[in-house]
């Protein structure tokens, strides 16, 4: 088997997810990896030959597939960059600042043979995997609303430690982008529908850092709030608030006409159908024992999404979980509603012009 040439963007998160879930399926050869602003060792990318200009990588490696794991501000030039180049992509999520970006980023993929992937590998976990099963059969009826919270022990990091990028508006920085991508596009995946309208709000709770030598200020979200409604009309609420003194995770809510779904922190199901709340048994994904943290906690999303992405790239066009630049497109849609409704203090309908 011929395998598919990698090559990744980003030093951090790229080389201590991507590259070694990568390294783990049979069809896949990482070449090599761009980092810019972190130092990398050959004891750390073993057998990766590494760049510190991701543009010289492009112009001098022969790949089929490029991971763009950078800040989100970067993500469109990088991607437009790889497409000009023919090479496959897939980008980090959210795909890009704002629609006009992710536009530009799906015209640029019609007519030719290359595709583009964003990476909300949460699809793929065993749990949400069930849930879209439970809704696909109908399982609860029609669904009424969906209820998507999560709070978070995150005080101390953000008053101790600075967050760099991740506190920056115009790099892309904040809880909406970073988490918010992810329950938008699970909601309107499980549902099959498009969310039609929103009103938010966008908080920042702990808005600086003081250490020893520095001082960091910070423009982005540590918490949002949304609600609204989907296209078949049923509602819901989207709620996160990380810098808690301590938080108690995730839940989902999701209620129809003929049961009611619950999920915690993405471990467990409980359904109702009227009575008591029953949990059901799932497959859990168990990683390489050898795994450690942070590789461990991405395996049973990201192993999958890479395993699709070999389908995909080899010529199956039926892959309905596997996420792409249109579905990026939609979701970055709903953000820019989001934001416009937190800075308007109104009611915003969503725009998914192509």
């Amino acid at each position: 088997m011929q395998k598919i040439r990698v090559g990744i963007i980003g030093g951090g998160f790229g080389a201590s997810v991507h590259a070694p879930i990568f390294q783990m399926h049979e069809g896949f050869e990482v070449k090599c990896i761009a980092s810019v602003h972190r130092g990398l060792s050959e004891k750390d990318m073993p057998n990766i030959k590494q760049y510190t200009d991701w543009n010289k990588m492009l112009e001098a490696e022969e790949l089929d597939l490029v991971s763009v794991v950078s800040a989100p501000v970067h993500h469109c030039s990088m991607t437009m960059e790889a497409l000009k180049n023919r090479l496959h992509v897939l980008c980090e999520k959210p795909l890009g600042m704002n629609s006009d970006q992710t536009r530009l980023m799906m015209n640029e993929i019609i007519g030719t043979k290359r595709k583009g992937f964003v990476n909300f590998q949460w699809r793929l976990t065993p749990v949400r995997q069930r849930i879209k099963q439970i809704l696909k059969n109908r399982e609860l009826g029609s669904i009424h609303h969906m209820k998507y919270q999560g709070s978070f022990s995150g005080y101390e990091a953000l008053a101790t430690q600075p967050r760099g990028w991740e506190g920056q508006k115009e790099s892309g920085g904040g809880h909406l982008f970073a988490v918010g991508s992810h329950m938008l596009d699970s909601m309107m995946w499980w549902l099959e529908e498009e969310i039609d309208h929103v009103y938010a709000s966008m908080r920042t709770v702990v808005p600086s850092f003081s250490g020893a030598t520095e001082i960091e200020n910070r423009n982005t979200d540590d918490a949002f709030s949304i609600m609204g409604n989907f296209r078949n009309d049923a509602s819901f609420t989207a709620d996160v608030f990380y810098p808690g003194i301590r938080g108690t995770g995730w839940t989902l809510e999701i209620y129809g006409s003929r049961g009611t779904l619950i999920m915690r922190n993405d471990q467990s199901i409980q359904l109702s159908f009227g009575g008591d709340f029953k949990e059901l048994e799932i497959n859990q994904m168990e990683p390489p024992y050898e795994l450690k943290a942070p590789l461990k906690h991405y395996y049973s999303g990201f192993y999958p999404m890479v395993d699709l992405l070999h389908k995909s790239i080899n010529g199956d066009d039926g892959l309905v979980d596997l996420p792409t630049f249109d579905d990026g497109h939609k979701v970055q849609s709903v953000l820019d509603a989001i934001i416009a409704s937190a800075n308007t203090h109104s009611r915003i309908q969503v725009n998914y012009s192509r």
